[in-house]
């Protein structure tokens, strides 16, 4: 926290945010991109963005981030203390938070940059399942990368993105000799590849839509008086996704606690948010269903490729590879490969 006398700034308190070396450049200027829009072209309540530095040639040698701090307490902290009317009052404010991203069509896939001319342009794809700089200095062979080992973008639609990963995790089986074992799905991989394009209409019939990724109870500053939602805060991982990815994590509406009871309450509050939203004639979830079976086969093989390539090397989650391959090839066979 920065406290400044009157007269100094519109803001008598300031956040500082400082970032770590782990996603160079990218993940600051993602932030600042996708909070400029949001603060531009909906009533979604954001912190003022005062200044940011995407370089670490600055004073104290790290990126960061400066912004206007909100009043608010943070929804995790206090939901258990909300009744059901309250409850229904956050619902709806979500609702009408997702409808005015919802509204907005793109027709690229990435994270939100601004270029030199002051414009918000869809940029490179930004992720939390990104490698990033600790972890490729410990677990990859030397000379490798962010710019390496992760997918760049923007791509033009749903069948460029998914090319783009396999061919990465392609790579990455390659290169890492924990992955040896999986060399032979190689040219599997490489036939489906080469047949997403005979099914792009069906494979690409899909909303592109900005998306926070991440919108659970803990980024979300509320105001116990008035009942009003004050920040969402944390969109350094946002951006436009094929809308059947809007919330990869399922970390909507999770109440940042730990625990099955935990699960249970977030299941409990979407059915509720689903009830909600058809009682409003929002179609935000029925356009995040994947539009056929196909498409979402498409998906299974990159997020079950991803998740061998991502837990493998890290010697992690050894019990659930077979599992994992199993399914990349019944998904593959969706495709004839």
């Amino acid at each position: 926290m920065i406290h400044l006398p009157p007269n100094v700034s519109n803001h008598l308190s300031l956040v500082l945010r400082v970032s770590g070396h782990h996603l160079p450049v990218i993940k600051t200027e993602n932030e600042v991109g996708v909070m400029s829009w949001v603060a531009k072209n909906t009533t979604i309540p954001v912190p003022d963005i005062v200044a940011y530095d995407s370089s670490v040639n600055n004073p104290i040698a790290h990126e960061y981030t400066l912004l206007s701090r909100i009043d608010g307490v943070t929804l995790s902290d206090v939901y258990e203390t909300l009744d059901d009317d309250k409850m229904g009052q956050i619902l709806d404010q979500l609702i009408d938070f997702l409808v005015q991203l919802h509204v907005q069509e793109w027709d690229q896939i990435g994270g939100l940059n601004i270029n030199e001319k002051g414009e918000i342009v869809v940029g490179q794809v930004l992720d939390e399942t990104f490698w990033q700089v600790p972890d490729i200095k410990e677990l990859w062979p030397e000379g490798e990368s962010m710019a390496t080992l992760n997918i760049k973008g923007p791509y033009p639609s749903y069948v460029a993105l998914i090319t783009a990963q396999i061919k990465k995790y392609i790579r990455l089986i390659q290169v890492h000799e924990k992955l040896e074992t999986m060399r032979d799905l190689i040219p599997r991989l490489e036939a489906f590849v080469s047949a997403l394009p005979q099914h792009s209409d069906e494979l690409n019939n899909v909303k592109l839509r900005l998306a926070h990724k991440d919108l659970h109870f803990g980024n979300i500053l509320y105001d116990s008086e008035s009942g009003k939602i004050t920040a969402v805060l944390d969109w350094e991982f946002s951006g436009v996704v094929p809308f059947p990815r809007w919330n990869p994590v399922k970390a909507f509406l999770w109440n940042a606690q730990s625990g099955d009871e935990s699960r249970n309450v977030k299941y409990r509050l979407f059915e509720r948010f689903e009830k909600r939203c058809k009682e409003r004639g929002v179609t935000i979830l029925k356009d995040a269903e994947y539009s056929s079976p196909l498409q979402e086969s498409m998906h299974n093989v990159a997020n079950y490729v991803w998740a061998i390539v991502e837990f493998v090397p890290r010697g992690q989650r050894t019990e659930l590879v077979a599992g994992w391959r199993d399914l990349v090839l019944a998904n593959l066979a969706s495709f004839g490969v």
